[in-house]
């Protein structure tokens, strides 16, 4: 069944407009059980956005045992042969520790992966994932796919993020063409000089008591996440929050910088990828 959005719209916000009668418990289990495709992969998070116009197709949902090995720990916002696109949130970490003994990324995602396919199934990381790192968070199923999407991860994916900077911004929109940042990246822990391409604009400020931050937009086209933070720090904006680049007032919250969109070209197909996500509602909330 094909169902089309006639304005854009969260997945769950689609089915409820379609599935007038279906209660939103159920709603969510469409979706978490993998009746719901997107550009012909499975999706499994109901904040994905489905811009007006565009589709998704939906299988009926039987419930049962056997469909209850589609269930995931973690929100799929895309699936197919080659790739698996994840939603990561804040303080979740990617790879298990010395004496940490806690669900990781990896280790939920190869959970699934065999109680779906009832083998044992690889999952590899395109790029350094930090603790602190929330949203999209790509893994690759095969060797090939990883090492084609990890040399073209900083310069031929777009990233989308939204953020929560201290301090006023000195302008409301930038630009950050080919900017030659200096200091500490997390590939080799040490300092080099790396080049950043991204711009933000600003779209809205939040009082918070006697406080006031700013949420920023921003879309990155070279380098990654560790750089995005290391640009605002330097000038003078820091992301709320964050702890591992610069000292921060205000460590009782989650890191407020959120990778919402992705767009690049699949490694093996060759057709474009191009996701959105709505952050949770939390991200919103600063504690003081």
């Amino acid at each position: 069944m094909r169902i089309t959005a006639k304005k854009d719209s969260n997945l769950l916000e689609l089915l409820g407009d379609f599935f007038q009668e279906t209660s939103t418990t159920k709603l969510k289990k469409m979706i978490m059980y993998g009746c719901v495709s997107y550009k012909g992969a499975i999706v499994k998070s109901w904040e994905l956005i489905i811009p007006k116009g565009e589709a998704v197709e939906y299988t009926k949902y039987k419930g049962g045992a056997k469909i209850a090995k589609q269930k995931s720990s973690l929100p799929v916002i895309y699936e197919d042969q080659n790739l698996i696109i994840v939603n990561k949130s804040c303080g979740l970490r990617f790879l298990s520790k010395v004496s940490y003994k806690g669900q990781t990324v990896s280790s939920m995602v190869k959970s699934y992966l065999k109680r779906k396919y009832g083998n044992r199934e690889n999952a590899f990381a395109i790029y350094k994932v930090d603790d602190l790192d929330s949203g999209l968070c790509i893994l690759a199923r095969d060797k090939r796919t990883a090492n084609i999407l990890s040399l073209a991860w900083e310069s031929e994916v777009e990233k989308k993020y939204i953020g929560i900077v201290e301090n006023p911004l000195v302008e409301s929109k930038k630009s950050f063409r080919n900017y030659e940042l200096q200091g500490t990246h997390q590939k080799n822990e040490q300092s080099e000089s790396r080049t950043i391409s991204l711009q933000y604009e600003l779209k809205e400020n939040i009082a918070v008591k006697d406080e006031t931050f700013h949420l920023i937009e921003i879309k990155q086209t070279k380098g990654d996440a560790f750089d995005c933070r290391n640009l605002f720090e330097q000038i003078g904006n820091p992301i709320v929050a964050d702890s591992f680049i610069g000292k921060s007032n205000y460590n009782n919250n989650f890191m407020k910088l959120c990778l919402v969109g992705l767009k690049f070209k699949h490694p093996i197909t060759k057709s474009t990828i191009n996701l959105h996500l709505e952050a949770p509602k939390s991200f919103y909330s600063i504690n003081l």
